[in-house]
């Protein structure tokens, strides 16, 4: 009962009160916080009333067609001695210095987590790149070549005769992304996540690698990876310990341990300056740090007097696993600043935190629309910060948006962030997650593609999602196909979601 009585409550915040009514406040909270946004518990526990509309629910799809493996995506399995499925999860397209979705030489080209088999765990995860010639004949799965892994070693390209202690000790490569920096050459800017330990030890990592025609003169003969070729292999950023959370500061609480992320590079260009956008948590001098702090500041709420209560019903019960969540949510779409030789040049604020509230915003992305900077981020309902079921069994894709320039105030899509939402459970057959925005190549559509994986192992259809200024939509009457990463003009039936709430 008490749960249904705070998404009512926060229903009167976002709902009664009126849409342009809080984003006045909400711009407000703003000028008062420089840039920083915060995501609110307020506009968390909207989300449940937001879904009573079905533009927020992503597709439902039933057709077969569309729950297929990568049929090139096998490798040898000396301990089966066979062949076995590589499994994909998180996965990028190669992108241009524009941001959209690069012609490299003909083909495009998507990197991934892979695994050999069915996924584990995420220890020894690799990154693995596939390649679709550009074609009329594109629009099928079976159009991706799974060309292997992207460094046949850990560390691959390093600079031996220099110091990289994360680099000596990585074991898994997570998420990032990947630019053409030269339309003309055959290299590519890699940034990807370097995982090392149990102690949740990350850092922002790039590389330049080396993707060439495979016999070795036509482009039309397909491509390889060249791995002599791969260098500049560095760690780039892995917290500072003071804007942003390091490794060593997390802590635990009520038995809930506290999420530390430091990973999913998102490269971009803006005005011949360099930006990678991050996962991370906010540090002990940031302004916005965990703990009591999340009880004290009416910012991560909502209005004030919805802060009053919230702060109550929390800290009624300290032994809480509520209780410890929003003690120790704290998680930031971090930025920061790059030399041109990719090192570090600037240590930014945060674009969005969101203490009391969530601790784990995975894969944020920037895209640029119309002059406006869209930033997109995938959330486990579980990690939030309440006790509502409902709300945990769920993942989502949230957002918001700047007006003022890529280092301006992002304030939430459609009142409260959410874009999509989905439901279903990690064992169905069509289940999504980790969604990432493109720019859409169909310039006749307001509309970004967004990408996902499917079931832990293949690539999800793509769906279409309307963007209107400040106000989206997502299209779930169909589906384009699987692991599009352009709006080809085929698409498949589907239907909106059933969402508990």
């Amino acid at each position: 009962m008490k749960n249904k009585v705070f998404i009512l409550a926060s229903a009167v915040v976002l709902g009664c009160i009126g849409y342009a009514a809080y984003q006045n406040w909400h711009n407000a909270q703003q000028k008062k916080n420089s840039t920083v946004t915060h995501y609110t518990r307020a506009e968390m526990d909207s989300i449940q009333t937001s879904l009573q509309d079905k533009k927020y629910r992503a597709p439902k799809f039933e057709n077969a067609s569309l729950l297929k493996d990568v049929p090139s995506a096998k490798v040898w399995d000396e301990k089966l001695q066979k062949e076995v499925p590589v499994s994909v999860w998180d996965s990028w397209p190669v992108t241009d210095r524009d941001g959209a979705v690069a012609n490299y030489h003909g083909y495009r080209l998507v990197i991934g987590l892979t695994a050999k088999g069915d996924r584990g765990d995420d220890s020894g995860v690799k990154l693995g790149m596939y390649a679709q010639k550009i074609s009329d004949k594109e629009d099928d799965i079976s159009t991706w070549k799974y060309l292997g892994d992207v460094f046949s070693d850990f560390g691959e390209g390093r600079d031996l005769s220099k110091e990289d202690y994360n680099l000596d000790h990585i074991k898994s490569e997570w998420s990032g992304s990947t630019t053409m920096m030269n339309s003309n050459d055959q290299t590519l800017r890699l940034f990807y996540t370097n995982a090392w330990n149990k102690e949740q030890r990350q850092a922002l990592t790039t590389a330049q690698i080396a993707v060439e025609p495979k016999d070795g003169t036509d482009w039309a003969s397909g491509l390889t990876i060249n791995h002599q070729k791969a260098t500049d292999h560095k760690t780039v950023f892995t917290g500072d310990g003071e804007i942003y959370q390091k490794a060593e500061q997390a802590v635990a609480m009520n038995g809930v341990t506290d999420s530390f992320a430091m990973r999913d590079p998102h490269f971009v260009i803006e005005n011949g300056k360099y930006y990678l956008a991050f996962e991370g948590n906010t540090g002990p001098k940031s302004g916005d740090y965990q703990g009591d702090n999340n009880f004290k500041q009416s910012k991560y709420y909502g209005l004030n007097a919805f802060f009053k209560t919230e702060k109550k019903r929390l800290e009624a019960d300290k032994k809480s696993e509520e209780y410890a969540r929003a003690y120790l949510s704290n998680s930031a779409m971090g930025k920061i600043e790059l030399n041109s030789d990719f090192t570090l040049k600037k240590v930014m604020k945060p674009m969005v935190t969101s203490n009391a509230t969530h601790d784990m915003m995975e894969r944020p992305n920037l895209v640029k629309y119309k002059g406006r900077w869209y930033l997109f981020a995938s959330v486990w309902g579980i990690y939030f910060a309440t006790s509502d079921q409902n709300l945990q069994k769920q993942n989502f894709m949230l957002g918001w948006v700047s007006d003022d320039g890529i280092n301006g105030t992002y304030k939430p899509l459609n009142g409260n962030a959410l874009v999509l939402a989905s439901s279903l459970p990690m064992n169905a057959p069509d289940f999504t997650y980790s969604y990432l925005a493109l720019p859409s190549n169909r310039k006749d559509k307001s509309e970004f593609v967004v990408t996902a994986f499917q079931a832990n192992k293949t690539f999800a259809p793509s769906i279409r999602v309307k963007v209107n200024g400040d106000r989206t939509s997502v299209v779930n009457n169909s589906v384009l196909n699987q692991g599009a990463v352009i709006d080809s003009g085929h698409y498949y039936q589907a239907k909106a979601q059933k969402i508990n709430y």
